[in-house]
C-alpha cells in the first residue's frame, strides 16, 4: 500500500464482501512505519478475504504442549526455541514438567525451582504420574 502526501483517506475493500473500510492517512504512514511484517499479515488477511482492522497490532503467540511421556515435547520446544532465538524474536519459556531431569535451554520459570518431584513421591508415597499431578497441585 502506497501512501501519497495528497490523499488524506484511503478507501479498501473486501473481495469478498465488497464492503468499504476508510483508513486515515496518519494510520497509513503508521502502518507503512512498522514495517513489512504488519504489510505481510494485513496481505495475508485480505487473501483469507477478512477486513484488516486500522489498528492492528501483532498479538503474542501463546503455544502450549501437552503430550505423553518420552513423546518428544522437550526436543520440539528446544528447536521451536532456537528458531525464535535465531530470529531475533522475544520469547519467554515456562517448564511446568516437574520430572524433566535437563532442559537443553533455559526456562524463565521452572516448577522445580519450587517442588522436587522425587521428594514428592516419596512423601505422599505417589507412582510417577501421581508425582507428577501432585507437583502440579502443590503449585
Amino acid at each position: 500500500m502506497s501512501a501519497n502526501p495528497d490523499v488524506h483517506n484511503l478507501n479498501m475493500k473486501s473481495a469478498e464482501e465488497g464492503t468499504s473500510m476508510q483508513v486515515d492517512y496518519e494510520d497509513a504512514l503508521e502502518s507503512k512505519e512498522n514495517g513489512k511484517a504488519n504489510d505481510e499479515i494485513i496481505e495475508s488477511m485480505e487473501k483469507m478475504h477478512m477486513e484488516s482492522p486500522t489498528n492492528f497490532k501483532r498479538k503474542p503467540v501463546i503455544i502450549i504442549v501437552i503430550e505423553m511421556a518420552g513423546s518428544g515435547k522437550t526436543t520440539f520446544l528446544h528447536r521451536l526455541f532456537c528458531d525464535v532465538q535465531a530470529s531475533n524474536l522475544r520469547g519467554y519459556v515456562v517448564n511446568l514438567d516437574p520430572a524433566v531431569m535437563t532442559l537443553p535451554f533455559g526456562a524463565n520459570i521452572d516448577i522445580r525451582d519450587t517442588v522436587r518431584y522425587k521428594e514428592v513421591m516419596k512423601q505422599f508415597n505417589l507412582g510417577p504420574n501421581g508425582g507428577i499431578l501432585t507437583c502440579l497441585e502443590l503449585i
